[in-house]
C-alpha cells in the first residue's frame, strides 16, 4: 500500500472569520504568528458567502448555500469541493479556517451546506432511503455548481478532487453523473424515493476525479440488512467498488481514532487496490483525532495531501 510520510513541518493557521451577508468577495490576507513559520506558497485569499446552489424539493424548506474560498491572484487553481461531516456546518470554525488556509496554497475551495436530516442509520433507511438520497443529491448538486462556476473564481474544473471530512461525498465521487440514473432505478423498483432536490447549477459534469477523505467508517453501512441490499449497493463503500474505475481514492486517519475505524479504512484501502483503483491511506500522528487537525505537522500533511491530489 502506499501511505505518505507524516512531514514535520509546522505552518500558520488561518483564523480569520469570512464575512456573512451578501455574496460579494472579501480578501483576506494571510496572517502568521511567533508560533508558527509562514508556509511558502501563501496567497491572500477571497471569501464569497452564502451563494444558492440548490433547492429542496420538500415544502417550505430552504434553499442551500456554499461558500466559496478562492487565492486572490489570477489562476487558473485546482478545485476542490470540502463537504462537511454529518451534523456539522460549513460555517464551523474547524471549516472556514481549513477551508481559507488550502486557498491560501492555491486552490479554489467549494464548501456547500447541506442537511443531515436523519440521525441513525434504521431512521436513514425509513421511506426507502429518502433522506440518503436528499444526501446524495446534494453532494451531486455542489460537485454541479463547482464544475460550472469554477472559471468565475479563478478555477480549472478539468480535474475536481472531493475532500470529504468523516469520509463524506464518497457516493457520489463514484456514481458521479450515473448518481440520478441510479436513485431513479432504485426507486422504481421500491416505490420511492422521488428527487429531494433539483440543482442551480445543472448544466455540468457531476464526475470526480479524486476523493481524499477523512476519518469514518468505510463499513458503517454494512449493517444494513440483507433485505436493503439494493440500498447498500447505493450507500457502501464496499457496494460501490467498480463504478468509476479512474477515480483516484486517498484514506486519511488521525492517530487518535478509534481503532476499528483504521481497521476498517487498511481493509477498504486493500479492497480499492484488489480492484485495480489508484487508492493510498495514510495515517497521521497520535495526536491527531476524528477533527480536522487544527495546527502542527498533521494539519500540514493533510493540507500537502490534497492539494498535490487536487493538482491532478
Amino acid at each position: 500500500k502506499k501511505v505518505f510520510p507524516v512531514l514535520t513541518v509546522v505552518l500558520v493557521v488561518v483564523l480569520g472569520c469570512a464575512p456573512g451577508g451578501a455574496p460579494a468577495p472579501t480578501e483576506v490576507a494571510p496572517t502568521s504568528t511567533s508560533t508558527f513559520v509562514q508556509p511558502t506558497p501563501s496567497y491572500a485569499v477571497e471569501v464569497t458567502k452564502d451563494i444558492e446552489y440548490l433547492t429542496l424539493l420538500l415544502r417550505d424548506a430552504p434553499v442551500q448555500k456554499l461558500d466559496v474560498y478562492a487565492p486572490a491572484e489570477p489562476g487558473p487553481w485546482p478545485v476542490v469541493v470540502f463537504h462537511h461531516g454529518w451534523y456539522q456546518s460549513k460555517d464551523g470554525p474547524m471549516y472556514t479556517s481549513f477551508a481559507e488556509e488550502l486557498a491560501g496554497r492555491g486552490v479554489v475551495v467549494f464548501v456547500p451546506e447541506r442537511r443531515s436530516p436523519c440521525s441513525t442509520l434504521n431512521e436513514c433507511a425509513e421511506d426507502n432511503g429518502a433522506d440518503l438520497r436528499e444526501v446524495h443529491e446534494s453532494w451531486d448538486c455542489g460537485v454541479r455548481f463547482a464544475r460550472e462556476r469554477a472559471a468565475d473564481y479563478g478555477g480549472d474544473a478539468g480535474w475536481v478532487t472531493v475532500f470529504g471530512h468523516e469520509s463524506t461525498g464518497l457516493e457520489t465521487a463514484f456514481m458521479g453523473d450515473d448518481l440520478r440514473e441510479a436513485w431513479d432505478a432504485f426507486a422504481t423498483n421500491r416505490g420511492g424515493p422521488p428527487p429531494q432536490t433539483e440543482c442551480l447549477a445543472d448544466s455540468d459534469s457531476a464526475r470526480v476525479d479524486a476523493f481524499v477523505g477523512y476519518g469514518g467508517d468505510y463499513r458503517f453501512y454494512e449493517q444494513l440488512g440483507e433485505s436493503e441490499r439494493d440500498l447498500w449497493a447505493l450507500t457502501s463503500p464496499h457496494g460501490l467498488i467498480s463504478r468509476n474505475a479512474s477515480l483516484e481514492v486517498h484514506l486519511v486517519h488521525g492517530g487518535m481514532d478509534q481503532g476499528t475505524h483504521i481497521e476498517r479504512a487498511e481493509e477498504y484501502h486493500q479492497a480499492l487496490v484488489n480492484a485495480g483503483y489508484d487508492a493510498t491511506q495514510t495515517l497521521l500522528g497520535e495526536d491527531a483525532e476524528w477533527k480536522i487537525p487544527w495546527s502542527g505537522p498533521d494539519r500540514e500533511t493533510l493540507i500537502q495531501l490534497i492539494v498535490e491530489v487536487a493538482r491532478g
